[in-house]
Order: structure tokens, then C-alpha cells, then sequence
């Protein structure tokens, strides 16, 4: 394999595909080989193949993969249909970069990765918040001992007014959720991977949808929800589609006793900036963004800035750094960082809120 270019394909060929994950596989190009792209509107992978200068393009997924033999495969579509397309891959002998979250449920998860295990091959999910320089800081930071016991946190993801408006984000039956599954994901996993990966054992929420179904009369940028670059082809966005959560808020009890409150919106009248992560300690406390570490010096209270390089600025650098991984991690040069456990840890969580929300009471999650 260290011999000759991996061969990836794409299935899926809207925003994180063309903002993501080819331009990062294309970073790669002495170690891998884009060879081809499918979407099920085949113009728009024309389009793509074109855009991107990747030889092949496709409207039927199985035919790309028994004729390309890729040896991973990116999955960039709607969740509820990743568990089809990353199944078919494994099985097609591919090792699969699936986007977040890794599926519409835990129990899809969990025959994903029973499928990756059967086959011998990797399922690495695209969790690319752990690739941020101030996430890998605080994880170095929380391992040192710094913080001491580790007993209470919060993770909020908020946007003002972003809804996604240019494809299936807003609609349950492609989705399965909104900003819980949207942005709580990468929240909640770079804080538990800060943590430690401890288990979630029960999960309280509730939904909101209180702003994206109305017409607000307002001007937002595809920046604004998410998409500062990678919109080509957009689907027609009819607000009276919308059947998702605009906000979620959740609260999770883990293993070790610990709490952690989490919240994401789409859509909240909330100022601009607002959310974040922090960590409280019995030693000392941890602020995300910025990087700060709260303690005590002495006779003194302390607020400490450890000097962290910037991430690149490129759109999406996580999933150039994920690329890079997961080449890595096929030619036995690292260990896989985002682990089977800890994705289905965090998807139990969400699962857990949800139900917590449409059921009003506390979810334990065994029952899941």
C-alpha cells in the first residue's frame, strides 16, 4: 500500500464534499489518487469531476466502486443514507471517511460498525473538531493533570440565524435531526475526547422549533450557516419543509458522576459569539476560545493563555488533517484517533436527548 496512491472515491457531491473532503484529499495528492465521484443527480458529479479534475463520474454508487476498487471511500451525503453507502463500501472492500454524525440513530451506527469489523476494513468518522490546535492544546492540557477531577462541563454550538438552506439539512427524513446532529456532534465529541472519553449514562433534553419554520423577512449568507464555501448547485429551500429542531438543549450525567450541559441552535435570538466549551476542575478550569486555563498561582487567581499556533485558515482544515490521519493510519504510521466506543458514546448521547425530548422525562441509556 506504501507503494502506489491509495485510490479514493466520493459518494455524495454537494457542499462538504467539494468544500471538504475532496480539496483534502487533493492536499494528499503524493500519497492518494481521487478517481472518481458519485451523486445521484449525475450532472452535479460531472460537475464536480469537472471542478475538481477527478477522472470519473457516476449516478450509480455500486457500479463507481466495482469498476474504480477504490481503497477508501468518502461518504458525504444526508445521514439518514450514510449507513447504505458506508455498508456498500466496506463491503466493496473500501475503508470509509463517513461525515458526522455517522448515522440518523445508534443502532445504525452500531451495524456500521459491525459491517467495518466483518470486513476487516476502518470506518473513521469525520469528528474533525479534535483536529482544531486548541483541542489538541486542552486534551495535553486535561491528560497533564492540570485540571484534577474533571466534574462538571458545558458545550454550546450556536448560531444566530444559520439555517443550511441549500440541501437536506432541515428535513427529519434525510437528516434525522437538526443542529443537535448538525453541530452538538462535533461539540459534545471534542469535549468528551478533552474528558477522556468517560460514558454517558443518561441524557434530559428538549427541542425547540421556534424561529427556522418563519419567514423572518431576514438576509443571511451561506457563511452564516455553515457554508462559507462549496455551494454550487443548491436545492430549493421551501421553509414549509422544515421539520427539524431550530434549538436543543441537553443535559447528560456520565459514568464517573460527572455532568455536562450541552446546547445548539440553527436559529436563536442570541448574540453573536455566544457558546463555547469549559471545563471546571477541582485543580483548575478550562475555557476553549480562547485557550485559556483558570487556576491559582499562589496566594492568586490566575488566568493562563498557553500561546497555540492558529489552525491554517483554510475552510475546513479539520478534514485536511483527517485525510492526513487516516493516510497515516493505513500505512500503520499512527493509531485511529476517533474510535468506534467513543463515536457510539456520542450518539448515544444525542439519541438520548432526543428521545429525553419527545418522551419529557430522563433517558437512561442502557435502554437504547
Amino acid at each position: 500500500m506504501a507503494d502506489k496512491p491509495l485510490k479514493v472515491a466520493i459518494i455524495g457531491a454537494g457542499m462538504i464534499a467539494n468544500a471538504g473532503h475532496i480539496p483534502a484529499w487533493k492536499s494528499r495528492e503524493q500519497e492518494v489518487e481521487v478517481v472518481g465521484v458519485y451523486n445521484r443527480q449525475e450532472e452535479r458529479a460531472r460537475k464536480t469531476a469537472a471542478r475538481h479534475q477527478i477522472p470519473r463520474a457516476y449516478g450509480d454508487w455500486e457500479r463507481m466502486l466495482a469498476e474504480l476498487e477504490p481503497d477508501i471511500v468518502s461518504v458525504c451525503t444526508p445521514n439518514v443514507s450514510h449507513k447504505m453507502f458506508a455498508i456498500g463500501a466496506l463491503e466493496a472492500g473500501a475503508h470509509v471517511l463517513c461525515e458526522k454524525p455517522v448515522a440518523a440513530s445508534y443502532a445504525d451506527a452500531v451495524d456500521m460498525f459491525a459491517a467495518a469489523e466483518r470486513t476487516g476494513k476502518i470506518l473513521f468518522v469525520s469528528q474533525t473538531g479534535r483536529f482544531g490546535n486548541n483541542t489538541v492544546a486542552a486534551r495535553e492540557i486535561a491528560d497533564s493533570g492540570r485540571l484534577g477531577e474533571m466534574y462538571y462541563a458545558e458545550a454550546s454550538a450556536f448560531r444566530r440565524r444559520g439555517v443550511p438552506t441549500w440541501g437536506h439539512f432541515h428535513m427529519k427524513e434525510d437528516s434525522g435531526g437538526g443542529p443537535l446532529y448538525d453541530l452538538g456532534v462535533h461539540a459534545l465529541d471534542a469535549l468528551l475526547w478533552i474528558m477522556g472519553n468517560p460514558r454517558v449514562v443518561a441524557a434530559s433534553g428538549m427541542t425547540y422549533t421556534k424561529l427556522a419554520n418563519q419567514d423572518e423577512g431576514l438576509i443571511a449568507s451561506l457563511a452564516d450557516s455553515g457554508a462559507p464555501v462549496g455551494v454550487f448547485d443548491p436545492r430549493a429551500y421551501d421553509r414549509a419543509e422544515y421539520d427539524v429542531e431550530d434549538m436543543a438543549a441537553g443535559f447528560l450525567r456520565l459514568e464517573n458522576s460527572a455532568t455536562i450541559s450541552i446546547r445548539a441552535s440553527w436559529a436563536a435570538n442570541v448574540p453573536e459569539g455566544m457558546g463555547g466549551t469549559i471545563i471546571l476542575g477541582t485543580k483548575g478550569g478550562l475555557q476553549l476560545d480562547p485557550l485559556t486555563y483558570i487556576g491559582n498561582m499562589g496566594s492568586y487567581q490566575v488566568d493562563v493563555k498557553p500561546r497555540v499556533p492558529p489552525d491554517s485558515g483554510v475552510p475546513f482544515s479539520g478534514h485536511w488533517k483527517a485525510a492526513e490521519h487516516f493516510v497515516k493510519v493505513l500505512r500503520g504510521e499512527q493509531e485511529l484517533i476517533v474510535k468506534k466506543e467513543e463515536v457510539l458514546n456520542v450518539m448515544r448521547a444525542l439519541e438520548g436527548i432526543y428521545r429525553s425530548a419527545a418522551e419529557g422525562c430522563e433517558i437512561r441509556l442502557e435502554q437504547l
